[in-house]
């Protein structure tokens, strides 16, 4: 019996990371436990979001999977889905509850501070009309400005700035990214 429960979570995750609509959902009819960990300490939901598929991540969400499920390191759906660049899983999920300023992880980050540095400036625009606090500090200390600077992710910033989001001091940043920030503000 446990072998076929393990079987099962493999199954599940494999089907979620695959995109397999169908497959999920023959595994969620059979009972398939959609909190369960994979062996890197993934729940389903933070697979699906990560990447990016939204209907599976409904699909999740219709049964049972808790929003505010986390990974080892403390992330939930919400930031997989602001770091994968998925502006359609963001806006289900945000659409479902998932709070915009969580930072409870390991690394204080917010989803604001994954889209900006990864770039993803749809989903940037997305969280500031949704109230994403936009000089939240990661455990580093950096703002999401700060994240999506050292990329170099220039719309990203662009709209960050605009919002109103100051440039980080150059003892804290730098003096190159200081200079470019204040330079495009």
């Amino acid at each position: 019996m446990l072998g076929t429960a393990v079987a099962s979570a493999g199954a599940m995750h494999d089907a979620v990371r695959d995109g397999d609509v169908e497959r999920t959902k023959q595994l969620l009819d059979q009972g398939a436990d959609v909190a369960e960990l994979d062996t890197a300490g993934e729940p389903a939901l933070l697979i699906a979001s990560l990447a990016g598929h939204a209907e599976i991540v409904a699909l999740l969400l219709e049964n049972g999977s808790d929003i505010h499920i986390r990974n080892k390191g403390g992330l939930t759906a919400l930031h997989a889905a602001a770091y994968g660049g998925s502006l359609e899983v963001v806006e289900l999920l945000v659409a479902k509850g998932a709070p915009v300023n969580d930072a409870k992880n390991f690394y204080h980050m917010s989803a604001l501070h994954a889209a900006a540095e990864e770039g993803h400036a749809d989903v940037v625009a997305f969280l500031l009309a949704n109230k994403a606090e936009i000089e939240a500090k990661e455990r580093n200390g950096y703002t999401p400005l700060t994240q999506a600077g050292w990329r170099e992710h220039w719309d990203a910033a662009s709209l960050l700035m605009k919002a109103g989001a100051s440039c980080q001091k150059a003892d804290l940043v730098g003096k190159w990214l200081y200079e470019e920030c204040t330079k495009r503000k």
